[in-house]
């Protein structure tokens, strides 16, 4: 029998409206900017295309443009892969023509600001990434790292040193601390349980507080479900008490 009243399709709706996801969405935690962008890259990190024009839009509403989403999807290229990017910005591409057609966009959000990180060279970029990454990472992870690396390791360090660090983390648009809240919301929503532990420890070192690293997985949960927030909240929680136990540990 069809379904006209679109009964089955409301049971998915009126979860998406419900009382407890509405509430993590207007949290104060977070300014909505920054949320919009997370969600986008949450979506994004997952695969769902579908759900990429919403945030999209979203972002609009809130004062931003191709230029923040690009970045914000160039973070997920890094993290969560090419076809997770590239299905991205070929959906949020559509949906900033459609806009643009309508004369929704400002010419502010309308323009691409494509500036890229300061090297030029893949030699200045590697050297460049090797030293972000110290900077965001410390001194003793890279160096135990680079202890246990052989060559067949090394072909992943180099490449990592002039992609990730030496290039997205290093281009002007978003800072550091954005940057980090975003891998949070990448590794959460896309269940890399292993990735929040690293990316806790970096943002913690660049400032970012346990407070909006909660709401940020509370955000997951709405975007990712409550197993994926749950899972990032676990492995934060052994981060923070591993690294408060080191702290007494220190003290004289």
């Amino acid at each position: 029998m069809a379904d006209d009243q679109g009964v089955f399709t409301r049971l998915y709706e009126s979860l998406e409206d419900s009382a407890v996801i509405a509430s993590v969405m207007r949290r104060p935690g977070i300014d909505d900017p920054t949320r919009a962008m997370l969600a986008l890259s949450m979506v994004a990190a997952r695969c769902e295309e579908s759900e990429v024009p919403a945030c999209t839009r979203r972002c609009v509403a809130n004062g931003l443009g191709r230029s923040e989403v690009a970045e914000v999807l160039l973070q997920v290229y890094c993290y969560a892969g090419v076809y997770a990017g590239l299905s991205s910005f070929s959906a949020a591409r559509a949906t900033f023509d459609e806009l643009a057609r309508a004369g929704q966009l400002t010419p502010a959000q309308a323009a691409v600001c494509d500036a890229s990180a300061p090297s030029r060279t893949i030699a200045e970029r590697i050297a460049d990434g090797a030293r972000m990454r110290r900077t965001l990472f410390g001194d003793e992870n890279v160096d135990r790292n680079e202890r246990e690396a052989d060559a067949f390791m090394n072909v992943f360090w180099s490449n990592t040193h002039d992609f990730c660090f030496g290039n997205i983390w290093s281009r002007p648009l978003f800072d550091r601390s954005l940057r980090s809240q975003l891998c949070l919301a990448i590794a959460s929503a896309a269940g890399q349980v292993g990735a929040v532990d690293r990316h806790v420890r970096s943002a913690l070192r660049g400032g970012v507080s346990r407070e909006r690293i909660g709401e940020i997985f509370l955000l997951t949960a709405a975007i990712a479900g409550t197993g994926a927030a749950r899972a990032a909240f676990d492995k934060a929680q052994q981060v923070f008490d591993e690294l408060a136990t080191a702290a007494v540990a220190r003290l004289p």
